[in-house]
């Protein structure tokens, strides 16, 4: 019989970096469950809460470690420059996703226009991140 899944060998703990975009992830299944209509009881208030408290700081403090490209680097717009400027917006975004997030759940007044923005904040997240995942190393496809 064939077994799939990671070998016992090759578990290892989570990094810190892996436990953020887990709760990223979470976060944003939690807020597109809303943005369909499903309804917010207390368990889940209290879950969207905690993680998009979390996932604010989380985002906060990778941001705050990002060194800036120099003029240097500006003026030859390197990838590597580039790619700093997007992980900072990228960040940027995820904490507005966050501050969002706890709006709503704390039960703030939301329109149209606010949904909206939580919904194109939501795509431009998950466009950075599907940008960032490669087929081929992506060994968790391999299980199915």
């Amino acid at each position: 019989m064939a077994r799939y899944g990671a070998q016992t060998q090759e578990m290892r703990s989570m990094t810190p970096k892996e436990i953020f975009m887990q709760r990223l992830k979470l976060l944003i299944i939690m807020t597109k469950a809303y943005l369909k209509g499903n309804p917010l009881g207390d368990f889940r208030k209290n879950a969207i809460i905690d993680t998009a408290h979390f996932v604010f700081y989380e985002a906060l403090g990778q941001a705050s470690q990002m060194q800036p490209c120099d003029r240097e680097a500006k003026t030859r717009a390197t990838f590597q420059c580039r790619q700093k400027q997007s992980d900072h917006i990228f960040l940027q975004h995820v904490q507005l996703l966050a501050v969002m997030a706890n709006s709503f759940a704390k039960g703030k007044k939301d329109g149209n226009y606010r949904k909206k923005a939580m919904g194109k904040n939501i795509d431009l997240i998950c466009t950075y991140l599907s940008d960032q995942v490669q087929v081929a190393n992506a060994k968790f496809l391999k299980v199915a």
